[in-house]
């Protein structure tokens, strides 16, 4: 957690950290600011309080952040701009300098942060030509630092994390009864589902239909989210043909992972049947909710994340299924990890696959998705919840929304 940054800055024996920004979406930077509106680098020395610097037009919002402001013009802009205006990379590349002259950032420095790579390169390599005597933390401790604190979450992001669930499951809920007032055209598995009038519901119109219930919630959907049937749900990251129509006991893997105003996100899946269930996506379904329960009753502080991952591989095997250990390569069964951290990243650490390195701790946030995928077969099925450890160690749940397969039609 933010918290921890001195601590780890003393751990990884960095003198400073430079958050490199411009106009690019930046979770280095808004995790320091607290997701103030503003753009600009932050530079912090450790034992020191951060400084972000921005254009005077960004001062009021940059303030919110609660870091120390300053200006380009604090750092001599208007008699660069008079040597360099009409050089654009020389200009930004002796603003940057004075940046970490006038500040007095020195030593080992962690570079971080997100910004063109073609504005970003010039200013970096001109460190090597300059007087400035820094040098580039690159190892794998420096470039951990940022993981290191979003690993675990304090009270505030919890609450935030709280808060985009309970607008992501009502989503979900509402997806749920929108198709169930559809109808199945027939009883037969392979059927098109229809609505009242008789036309088929296809996988676009459902995507419209989520995609206003978030709008409608406060979320954000930037990523977009999977809505996958048949032959796609068994491709992991297939996001599903949105002119597909929707069909009586097929499986359809729903995975959604928007964010809310805070900027933390919510990562949810369900697997569905519509009307039924085939007798082959009931018992991969089975399976998968078999080792989703036998995990989520065995995750404990303490012990390593890796423990999960063997122990659903060691299950999935033992049932039959290929695995990415006993079929390298494989696209058939299962072919990732069990779970990932969450905060204002849908991805970042905790890891739990099978050589990572991570224990669980109180404030971990981090899903479980164990997932079964037969794409030559016609179908797939993941099940996922994010959850986070509280302070006493127990393992709460975010993801409020219940597991049943198949979700009822209606019957013309």
């Amino acid at each position: 957690m933010r918290s921890d940054l001195d601590r780890l800055m003393d751990e990884y024996r960095l003198d400073a950290i430079v958050v490199i920004g411009d106009a690019t979406p930046n979770t280095f930077r808004d995790y320091l600011t607290g997701r103030a509106k503003t753009h600009g680098s932050i530079f912090k020395k450790r034992g020191e309080q951060a400084v972000i610097v921005v254009s005077s037009m960004e001062v009021d919002e940059a303030a919110k952040s609660g870091l120390r402001v300053m200006t380009y013009h604090d750092f001599d802009f208007a008699l660069l701009y008079n040597q360099f205006g009409d050089q654009p990379a020389r200009l930004r590349r002796e603003l940057f300098l004075n940046f970490l002259r006038k500040l007095g950032i020195r030593g080992r420095v962690g570079f971080y942060g997100a910004a063109a790579v073609n504005a970003l390169l010039p200013n970096l390599l001109a460190l090597t030509e300059s007087d400035l005597e820094i040098a580039p933390a690159l190892d794998e401790d420096a470039l951990a630092l940022f993981d290191r604190m979003f690993e675990t979450k304090d009270a505030a992001e919890i609450a935030a994390l709280q808060d985009v669930a309970r607008r992501t499951c009502e989503v979900v809920r509402r997806a749920w009864s929108f198709l169930s007032n559809h109808y199945a055209s027939a009883d037969s598995i392979g059927s098109p589902v229809v609505d009242e009038r008789g036309e088929p519901l296809t996988i676009g119109a459902v995507r419209r239909f989520i995609q206003a219930q978030e709008a409608a919630l406060g979320l954000e959907d930037s990523r977009g989210f999977i809505f996958a049937q048949g032959r796609d749900a068994g491709v992991p990251h297939s996001v599903g043909e949105d002119n597909d129509v929707l069909e009586v006991g097929r499986a359809v893997v729903f995975d959604i992972s928007p964010r809310g105003a805070s900027g933390y996100y919510h990562d949810m899946t369900r697997t569905w049947s519509l009307g039924c269930a085939a007798e082959d996506v009931q018992a991969a379904y089975d399976d998968v909710m078999a080792a989703f329960r036998m995990v989520m009753d065995a995750l404990k502080v303490g012990e390593p994340t890796s423990r999960y991952q063997i122990m659903v591989l060691d299950y999935f095997e033992g049932r039959g299924h290929a695995t990415q250990r006993s079929q390298p390569g494989t696209m058939n069964g299962y072919v990732h990890s069990l779970g990932h951290g969450i905060g204002l990243n849908v991805h970042e650490a905790p890891t739990f696959g099978e050589k990572s390195k991570h224990v669980l701790r109180i404030g971990n946030a981090f899903t479980v998705e164990p997932g079964l995928y037969y794409p030559e077969r016609g179908y797939g099925v993941r099940v996922e919840d994010s959850v986070y450890i509280d302070e006493s160690g127990a393992v709460q749940r975010l993801t409020d929304f219940p597991y049943d397969l198949v979700v009822p039609l209606r019957r013309r």
